[in-house]
């Protein structure tokens, strides 16, 4: 079986270089990364992942939340929110029905691939 292939969705170009060195060393494919909601909009207009990993707060116009409410909405795909902030109306805020998870930073690349495997199959039995 194919490993899911993963977008990157966050504005920090040092954590974004972390990211896509362990989704390498863990043999996903990766989607493609990028620093705004908008930018990851249009992306998945021709490239549609099979997971994205999301932060909350991203550079544009509109943040991770709304950018995860809109892919819900048109793509069906799961997302694991990759946040600094882990305050209680945040969380709420995030908790939509595409959410897979929630990891606060730093992420190690252990849990990422635990959550990562947890999401597909969520999702997977979520859409039988």
């Amino acid at each position: 079986m194919s490993k899911a292939k993963i977008l990157i969705v966050e504005d920090d170009s040092m954590l974004c270089t972390v990211f896509e060195m362990f989704l390498e060393e863990l043999g996903y494919p990766h989607s493609g990364t990028f620093a705004s909601g908008e930018a990851a909009l249009a992306h998945m207009e021709d490239n549609k992942p099979d997971l994205i990993l999301m932060d909350i707060h991203l550079e544009g116009e509109i943040d991770g939340v709304d950018t995860a409410k809109i892919i819900f909405e048109k793509y069906n795909i799961p997302i694991i929110y990759i946040s600094g902030v882990s305050d209680v109306s945040t969380v709420k805020r995030a908790v939509l029905n595409n959410t897979y998870g929630f990891m606060t930073k730093p992420v190690y690349r252990n849990s990422l691939e635990l959550n990562i495997e947890f999401a597909i199959a969520k999702h997977q039995l979520l859409n039988i």
